[in-house]
């Protein structure tokens, strides 16, 4: 089996364990993952870039849900932006999150809700969803390769940037994930048990096998 074909059968198979939990279930799932990276994970990465722009997506198709992390964000004025998707095989661009912001389906892919307009910044610290992971943080997508191609492109802009993604548990693959050039690692990936790091291991947190 190639590697797309390998990537596309694992795609379809936790693609299918997402699919199947309630939506009570993922809300719940959801809100003990955004607790675990507001409490254990950002006061840690705070700390050290307060002055630095996350990005935040908007869920769809139950993705681990983003809103409990936004609303915290706002309530304590922590600037954060949206990607948006301007054109198949390109870089994302980021929209600032502002109380006025109104959002629109994609027209590239209609299930995915975006900005419609706005500010456009290039964010510091980005928080995305994924299918699956395994425990050296590769991370398997929905397969447009929209965010390992931003990451790569910020990486040659900015000197710093940090990548969180938020993941169900069951979403870890205990094999390795195949993997491409093009593929990104990242650098924490949050579930409502446990925060994987190569460098970092939240307090009461396992740290990941090596």
């Amino acid at each position: 089996m190639d590697l797309k074909a390998e990537k596309s059968k694992l795609r379809k198979f936790f693609k299918k364990q997402r699919s199947d939990l309630s939506a009570m279930d993922a809300r719940k799932l959801s809100q003990k993952i955004s607790e675990n990276f507001i409490q254990n994970l950002f006061p840690k990465i705070y700390s050290q870039h307060c002055k630095k722009t996350f990005s935040l997506y908007l869920n769809s198709d139950k993705e681990v849900e983003s809103n409990f992390i936004a609303d915290y964000f706002i309530k304590n004025q922590i600037k954060f932006s949206y990607p948006k998707i301007i054109a198949t095989n390109h870089e994302l661009e980021f929209i600032i999150s502002d109380e006025d912001q109104k959002f629109i389906a994609s027209k590239f892919f209609p299930k995915i809700i975006e900005p419609r307009e706005g500010t456009k910044i290039l964010p510091d610290i980005i928080i995305l969803p994924l299918v699956a992971f395994d425990s050296d943080l590769s991370r398997l997508g929905l397969g447009g390769g929209f965010f390992d191609r931003t990451i790569e492109c910020l990486k040659k802009q900015k000197s710093e940037i940090i990548t969180i993604g938020l993941a169900f548990e069951f979403q870890r693959s205990h094999q390795p994930l195949p993997i491409e050039n093009s593929d990104q690692k990242l650098d924490f990936i949050v579930t409502e048990k446990t925060i994987f790091s190569r460098s970092y291991t939240a307090p009461n947190q396992t740290r990941k096998k090596t």
